[in-house]
């Protein structure tokens, strides 16, 4: 009987610390990435010329590089909406989750630089996006940094907020 004691509690001291380890890798909720993009595209100027890529795709660390730096091993998922033709709409939407919440403040400077970048480039080809981009916005969410750029980018923090909601 003492034998069977000391098996069951050495077996739930092993299970209690298999769940220590397995919850302490990531703080990411689950978000689906798909879903928040449907929640926020149609606040852009051309929802229907929105082109979207994600981490579901080929080369992920590839796209995302064309928005941020942020080391790839550090993002749990992320999705780019931009304009099909960046000509005269520089609408875009772009949100990264990371897996640790102590690299969030990296994802949203990355984010914030890529907002400069394009800042600096419609100021040399297309200066009528501008105001667009000055009411652009960059912030943070539990696990997700995400950067929106369109006309209207405050309801389209609006509808952000009201995803989480649900």
């Amino acid at each position: 009987m003492k034998a069977i004691r000391k098996m069951t509690a050495a077996i739930l001291s092993a299970v209690l610390l298999c769940g220590l380890f397995v919850s302490c890798g990531d703080d990411a909720e689950e978000i689906s990435m798909y879903d928040l993009n449907k929640a926020l595209v149609g606040f852009t100027s051309e929802p229907d010329n929105m082109k979207y890529a994600s981490n579901s795709d080929p080369n992920p660390q590839d796209l995302l590089a064309h928005v941020s730096n942020i080391d790839y091993g550090k993002v749990k998922a992320f999705f780019i909406s931009y304009a099909a033709d960046g000509t005269g709409n520089a609408d875009e939407i772009v949100a990264i989750q990371v897996k640790k919440k102590s690299d969030l403040n990296e994802a949203a400077a990355t984010l914030k630089t890529h907002l400069e970048t394009r800042k600096t480039l419609y100021a040399a080809y297309d200066k009528s996006q501008l105001p667009k981009l000055e009411k652009s916005k960059v912030f943070t969410r539990g696990t997700l940094a995400i950067l929106m750029v369109a006309d209207d980018s405050d309801k389209m923090e609006a509808a952000f907020n009201d995803f989480f909601r649900k």
